[in-house]
């Protein structure tokens, strides 16, 4: 039921009134808390030495470890008012994200930033705020100023790389994913690199992929053999994908995107029965999966059986909003109805 307005202002005072504190009651009871273990102890210190920064910052980690995030918010800033500190300026950032504040933690950390200029770790949590916020130009720029202080900084790179992808700069993110593994190959770098590679149908993906898959001995790892099965599915040699795809269930049957790769050469080889069953086991894994519905769509579709295929695609849509193909072949079937 929708309140009227005016019914829903005067609901929302009344609830107010009787269920938030009023700044004393407020005060008091964060009182009451810094009178309590564990903060009891450390409350009387700062009581004897007020002027400690250091004892404003013990408490405010304790209260962190205990989720009053306001509480420590208050002490912190106490802290740096008495003795600010590189130290003192992170952990205030790291708060405000607890609390839920990344706005206000992107402020401080562009402040701290300029105070701070030989700081890295301040300069990269600054650039994963601005992508945390979409702002992908500015973060660029924020891991330009790290790569440019130290081009040694593999992780900059990594991080650099993955803008570059939101932003559809494939080529830009490549040579940032290679600067990256060449300085320290991590795992996800190499992954992420074969992945692209495997896309392009580069047969740098299994390069890339067959020393992790040959130190894999307990055959634990999926997505290597995952990513070489979607080479081969690119470049043609589908028999080679399937024996892959069909070894990555067998390692965790619970990956849907295989079922999702399988069905589809499948579907393109128009056998559409056994792609239907490729989908819908997508969907029995993970029914929440909008491609498992667009894909059975999509066999529908190709079988005649219109109103199914739009029962399917309506669904995709419902589960990603931003499914684009989903909407066109929504609306080109209903457009089809009149």
């Amino acid at each position: 039921m929708k309140w009227p307005l005016l019914s829903g202002f005067f609901l929302l005072l009344t609830l107010g009134a009787c269920n938030n504190p009023s700044a004393d009651e407020a005060t008091a009871i964060d009182r009451d808390v810094l009178s309590q273990p564990p903060y009891q102890s450390i409350s009387d210190s700062i009581n004897n030495d007020p002027k400690n920064a250091g004892l404003y910052v013990e408490r405010a980690t304790r209260l962190m470890s205990g989720a009053r995030y306001e509480l420590a918010d208050a002490d912190l800033s106490r802290a740096w008012k008495l003795s600010p500190s590189q130290a003192i300026g992170e952990q205030r950032v790291s708060n405000l994200f607890l609390m839920g504040e990344a706005e206000q933690a992107r402020k401080l950390l562009t402040d701290l930033v300029k105070t701070y200029p030989d700081n890295q770790n301040l300069k990269r949590r600054l650039g994963e705020t601005y992508l945390q916020q979409g702002q992908y130009g500015k973060a660029i720029e924020a891991f330009d100023a790290v790569i440019a202080a130290d081009s040694l900084d593999f992780e900059a790179y990594n991080q650099r790389a993955s803008l570059f992808l939101q932003r559809n700069d494939t080529a830009a993110a490549i040579k940032d994913l290679e600067k990256s593994i060449r300085l320290q190959p991590i795992m996800m770098s190499v992954l992420t690199l074969a992945n692209i590679y495997a896309e392009q149908k580069n047969p740098r993906a299994l390069e890339l992929t067959a020393p992790i898959i040959a130190r894999d001995s307990a055959k634990e790892l999926v997505d290597p053999v995952f990513i070489q099965g979607v080479y081969f599915e690119n470049t043609g040699n589908t028999s080679k994908a399937l024996e892959l795809f069909n070894q990555c269930i067998k390692i965790d049957w619970k990956f849907q995107e295989v079922y999702i790769e399988k069905g589809i050469i499948y579907f393109e080889q128009k056998n559409l029965d056994e792609a239907m069953q490729q989908f819908k086991l997508a969907a029995t894994v993970t029914n929440t999966y909008a491609d498992a519905y667009f894909w059975q769509g999509r066999c529908y579709e190709a079988l005649g059986k219109k109103e199914e295929a739009l029962q399917n695609y309506m669904r995709a849509y419902a589960l990603d909003d931003n499914f684009e193909e989903a909407r066109e072949r929504i609306e080109k079937l209903r457009s089809n109805r009149q």
